[in-house]
């Protein structure tokens, strides 16, 4: 069994050393140095491993002046242990070369292997891909590897206003970008450049066509319930921006295309979001050549804010009260963001004045109630009235209009006074009854209902002989109140202005009396009246005064001076003020008879 493992083995070894013998590496070509002043070029590589197949015979250098495809002058470097050769005035024939090497050893069969074409000129200068900022809120700037086969390092620049360009990092090896950890994309576009540097350290030119990050700023409008986005655009790629997108993120989810704009617009105005909503918003152009090249911008984050205007603003009620001032109660959405009232009235629901302005309380209060007496006759006309909200942004949010019942009065005749009214009206309000109150001693008392639609009545005062005179009414207007959009259903009142009608007094006066008889004494008889500053004077013939009397209650017996008055007339003088203030005055003559 170990012969077996044994014989195998050496079968193996055999076999691939045989194989390996039949390739023969060439030396790997790291630089190639001019010289300048004296005209030559130095070669320099790295010696492949020591082929066992053969006796070494040479190195054999390849140079071409009309370039990579040939044809090629041949140099023998016969030192195995070489690593470097000058090739003497090169430079003095031509100032481009090209260079390959092969390894020759004495192996009959053998694949012989060339190295990599190079040149003595500088490295070529790489191409950007692209420059992006990442999640971290990095710059990372991306290109293509150098064309030249030497490039061992790549020169990345901030590449400055001016032209000029200051190295920022050194990258080498295989890695074609670079992550800057000390630019800040979020104050500012940041621009960059590469160049390529050879084994020699020869320096590429840097690229004149750098490429900048994308610098964006958000401005959140809260009055106009969006965010105002603006970025710079990007310059250099092979034919430009195919578009620019806007890519957002809310309250933690991943990041969604929300919009597409052409190259032509550099702003967007993004409204699709709530209020208080977590925000991250960033840029990408997207590159006319590829696609799939992409540069994003810096990622802006910020909590929305909208200023909340007011679902709704109704006015809930107008009512007037018994000392002349009209109450007005609106319902506002108490999630709005405002800053103060208006309330405005008109006589003609045409013009409105503002009357006041006040602040609004914070947080809002669900029912605001106003106290208007300023300048206003209820008795005169019915008034209009409606509320504003306004919020920070200057906005009005005007409620719907209200309208107070105004009650008139007039005495028609004796003892009938006709009432007119006109119907309440507000948006929402179903008026299902008028009750008419009467005040004649003091306090109001029920009179009767009438439907919505009958505006008038007269009333019979007949029945009030003992009364002072005075006959006052209210209105009220009861009404079913629905308002679904603030979730609000009740039954209010409103109530009219209080309209007093006034019945002048009216004057009974004896024409005659007889003091021992069933007149016994002289006085008139006042209806609907409380005189105020009365006299009753009674003159004889002569005009001289046999009676006088302050007392609406007293009356004249027929005496003068204690003694029974002689038969015949008698002049009379009444005078007093009815309730309106009127001064009222009767004359005339009174028989005096047994």
């Amino acid at each position: 069994m170990k012969q077996k493992v044994f014989l195998l083995s050496f079968f193996l070894l055999h076999f691939f050393f045989g194989s390996f013998a039949q390739t023969i590496l060439a030396p790997d070509l790291q630089c190639v140095e001019n010289d300048q002043v004296n005209g030559d070029i130095t070669l320099y590589w790295t010696n492949p491993p020591v082929n066992p197949c053969g006796a070494f015979v040479q190195y054999t250098i390849y140079a071409s002046q009309t370039g990579a495809a040939g044809p090629y002058n041949q140099f023998a470097v016969t030192n195995q242990a070489a690593t470097s050769f000058l090739l003497t005035g090169l430079l003095a024939i031509n100032p481009t070369w090209y260079f390959y090497m092969e390894a020759s050893y004495n192996c009959a069969g053998s694949t012989v292997l060339q190295s990599d074409t190079v040149n003595n000129l500088n490295p070529v200068t790489p191409v950007i891909v692209n420059v992006d900022v990442n999640a971290n809120g990095n710059a990372v700037f991306t290109w293509q590897p150098s064309a030249s086969p030497q490039t061992q390092c790549y020169i990345v620049y901030y590449y400055l206003p001016n032209g000029l360009a200051v190295p920022l990092a050194t990258v080498c090896g295989d890695s074609i970008s670079y992550e800057d950890t000390y630019g800040n994309p979020d104050s500012g576009s940041l621009v960059y450049t590469i160049a390529a540097v050879d084994s020699c350290n020869k320096i590429s030119a840097y690229n004149t066509s750098p490429q900048r990050t994308i610098y964006a700023t958000a401005s959140s409008q809260a009055c106009q319930s969006q965010i105002d986005l603006a970025w710079t655009r990007y310059y250099n790629w092979p034919q430009s921006v195919l578009r620019y997108e806007i890519w957002v993120s809310r309250n933690d989810s991943a990041f969604s295309l929300v919009a597409s704009v052409d190259t032509n617009s550099l702003i967007y105005n993004y409204s699709g979001f709530n209020d208080g909503d977590s925000l991250c918003v960033y840029i990408r152009a997207v590159s006319a050549a590829d696609s799939t090249i992409t540069s994003s911008s810096n990622r802006m984050c910020m909590r929305a804010s909208i200023v909340q205007p007011p679902k709704f603003n109704y006015i809930t009620n107008a009512t007037v009260e018994l000392n002349n001032h009209i109450i007005v109660t609106w319902l506002i959405d108490t999630v709005a963001e405002l800053t103060f009232y208006k309330i405005q009235r008109s006589t003609n629901n045409i013009t409105y004045t503002s009357i006041a302005q006040r602040p609004a309380p914070s947080p809002l209060f669900q029912f605001e109630t106003y106290d208007d007496s300023l300048g206003i006759i209820t008795t005169d006309n019915p008034y209009y009235y409606q509320t504003v909200a306004v919020d920070s942004c200057q906005t009005n949010f005007t409620s719907p209009y209200v309208k107070t019942v105004c009650l008139k009065g007039e005495l028609f005749d004796y003892y009938l006074a006709n009432l007119t009214w006109n119907d309440f009206e507000l948006q929402g309000a179903t008026v299902t009854k008028y009750n008419l109150y009467r005040n004649i001693s003091g306090t109001y008392q029920f009179l009767r209902t009438f439907a919505p639609g009958v505006n008038s009545y007269s009333d019979s005062l007949q029945q009030f002989l003992s009364a002072s005179g005075i006959f006052c009414y209210r209105i009220e207007a009861v009404y079913d109140l629905n308002l679904p959009l603030a979730n609000y259903s009740q039954t209010l009142s409103s109530w009219s202005n209080e309209q007093c009608i006034i019945h002048r007094p009216i004057i009974y006066i004896p024409t005659a009396f007889a003091p021992n008889g069933v007149n016994n004494v002289f006085k008139p008889t006042i209806i609907y009246g409380d005189p105020q500053g009365y006299t009753m004077t009674i003159f004889n013939r002569w005009g001289g005064k046999v009676f006088e009397t302050t007392d609406p209650a007293a009356g004249w017996d027929g005496t003068d001076h204690g003694k029974e008055a002689q038969l015949g007339g008698y002049a009379y003088l009444i005078q007093f003020y009815a309730n309106d203030g009127v001064k009222v005055e009767r004359k005339g003559m009174v028989l005096l008879v047994k």
